[in-house]
């Protein structure tokens, strides 16, 4: 553990070079938009003008994409998309542009960064998703046949495939719609097309879900509790509306 004013320091520090350490900010000198220039964001919605895409800074390429299937619209929106990086994101967030800039200027063609899943999954949320145009490119997109588990899959063939998975904390991007619910019957669909890809991920995970409709199991206490808050985020009710 370091201790004491980092500036006065002696010893290792003094040799740091470069403009983040006077400014007391490792990103100070970072240029966002030099940055995100070969970035494009994918946003699959009904809808053109939706809430991500007024909140993109207009100097980034957005795509739209309004196809039957939200899988079919992400894979023509990398398509259609210009940029090496590609960002996916809902339609219902604000978009964390200088968040996005740290990324992609910290991560390599084999990293896949999003948003953590929900207990017990271990994947990544599509609602905000970052990686490399060849990362997509080497697992073939994301299956169009489905609306429900297409993103673990994808996470999961990307690990297969050699990629890191690195999830960031669920609420790092403002979410401004309600979490989808399953029907019962959606959700033994979905879990039953995962055992089917990805048996070995997966049948631990179902049997943690039987587990819990059997009352065996509670999730652990590493979610975000009831009534969480921050600067960004207020519980519905309360403070401005972001």
């Amino acid at each position: 553990m370091v201790s004491g004013d980092i500036a006065d320091a002696d010893g290792p520090m003094d040799a740091v070079p470069g403009p983040g350490r006077d400014a007391c900010d490792a990103h100070a000198a970072l240029d966002v938009e030099a940055v995100l220039s070969d970035t494009s964001v994918v946003i699959p919605s009904r809808d053109e003008e939706n809430y991500t895409s007024k909140s993109v800074p207009d100097w980034l390429e957005v795509v739209v994409r309004t196809d039957d299937g939200r899988s079919v619209a992400r894979n023509r929106g990398v398509e259609e998309a210009t940029g090496e990086w590609i960002v996916l994101a809902d339609d219902d967030i604000t978009f964390p542009t200088t968040l996005t800039a740290m990324l992609v200027d910290s991560m390599h063609t084999c990293h896949l960064v999003g948003l953590e899943d929900f207990w017990p999954m271990d994947t990544l949320l599509t609602r905000y998703m970052v990686f490399h145009r060849s990362l997509w490119d080497a697992v073939g997109g994301f299956d169009e046949s489905r609306e429900h588990g297409e993103d673990s899959d994808f996470v999961y063939r990307c690990a297969d495939a050699g990629a890191k998975i690195r999830p960031l904390p669920r609420n790092i991007v403002p979410h401004h719609d309600a979490d989808t619910e399953f029907s019962a019957l959606e959700h033994v669909e979905w879990l039953w097309y995962l055992l089917r890809r990805h048996p070995v991920r997966m049948a631990p995970k179902a049997a943690l879900l039987g587990f819990q409709k059997l009352g065996l199991v509670e999730p652990p206490v590493t979610d975000y509790p009831d009534g969480w808050s921050s600067q960004l985020i207020q519980p519905s009710g309360e403070g401005d509306e972001r």
